[in-house]
């Protein structure tokens, strides 16, 4: 019997409808069938404290934690907030990834995506999101970058009608999948 395979995502924005969540919909929709896929709550994670990240911490940090771990890799999206990483993913990704050295992501290969309703589609927040996830010692892979622009024309009613955007995203989860040794 062949193992399903878990993918654990994370939309960077909270703001219901967005477009980080509907990218993160379109690239669930291109696995392959059976793949478990299941969504991280950075809306219930709190501030980042070190005081309260003991045995005793927030259950939702214990739970997010939980599913990452046992997941296989991870998806992430996520908006472009003033040149850089939205701070409600960036407090996630800290309470991620402690202990440090061992966290939850250390060694899951990772695919992140930005998107953004203008001509660049948020490529100034994927410097800043290579930089903490590669200090989280997770696989980033070496694979084309996805950066999606004009969103609001790519996902009218938060559904992808955009054929290249389509076949790019097919393009680089295919190779992700590969790479990892997920296929």
């Amino acid at each position: 019997m062949t193992k399903s395979l878990k993918i654990a995502s994370i939309c960077g924005s909270l703001r219901n409808n967005s477009y980080s969540a509907s990218l993160l919909s379109a690239m669930a929709d291109l696995l392959p069938e059976g793949t478990e896929f299941n969504c991280v709550d950075i809306a219930s994670i709190p501030h980042y404290n070190q005081d309260l990240d003991t045995a005793n911490g927030p259950e939702s940090v214990f739970a997010s934690r939980a599913l990452i771990a046992e997941s296989d890799a991870i998806f992430i999206t996520l908006p472009e907030f003033n040149h850089g990483v939205p701070g409600v993913l960036k407090n996630a990704l800290d309470w991620l990834s402690r202990p440090a050295f061992t966290s939850c992501f250390t060694n899951k290969p990772v695919l992140f995506a930005t998107i953004a309703p203008g001509p660049l589609g948020g490529v100034r927040a994927q410097a800043q999101m290579r930089e903490t996830l590669s200090c989280m010692l997770c696989k980033m892979l070496p694979l084309p970058e996805i950066a999606v622009t004009f969103a609001a024309q790519k996902f009218p009613e938060g559904k992808l009608v955009d054929e290249p955007t389509t076949k790019h995203l097919q393009m680089v989860i295919g190779s992700f999948l590969e790479k990892a040794d997920l296929k």
